[in-house]
């Protein structure tokens, strides 16, 4: 039996974006049932072809199992293809929110609240301007 640890992170969540990932879990359990389903059906595939193939004799056996094992090569080449081209999305998108992040960071220290006193600005920073011209 297989028990469930609750989500704690999901109460956190805002409903709208439960949503989201509530249907993406779904859409990927369906997958990996998909792909098991059909991984199985591939094997029992590749069983019944051996067996007619060993009828035929050792030649035609050897011939079937040496393509059934180039097509098992190209099934994990391709997962790993899949699997790095995920690794490679997820990257780009964790450095793409880490340059939002700095943006925003940047624009803050650029928006620093001014102080006037009479006809010169001070910074908070410590800058004084006076008719466009920078003073330290």
């Amino acid at each position: 039996m297989i028990y469930q640890v609750p989500q704690l992170w999901s109460s956190y969540l805002s409903s709208n974006s439960r949503k989201v990932v509530s249907s993406r879990r779904i859409l990927s359990i369906a997958e990996v049932k998909a792909e098991k389903k059909r991984e199985a059906s591939q094997k029992a595939d590749n069983r019944k072809a051996l067996v007619e193939a060993k009828s035929q004799g050792k030649e035609a056996h050897a011939a079937v199992k040496a393509h059934i094992a180039q097509e098992q090569a190209k099934a994990a080449q391709a997962k790993k293809l899949e699997k790095l081209k995920i690794t490679v999305e997820q990257q780009a998108e964790k450095a793409r929110v880490a340059a939002e992040n700095k943006a925003k960071q940047a624009e803050k220290r650029v928006h620093l609240p001014l102080f006037i006193t009479s006809s010169k600005f001070y910074y908070l920073s410590g800058w004084e301007v006076e008719s466009g011209v920078t003073n330290r």
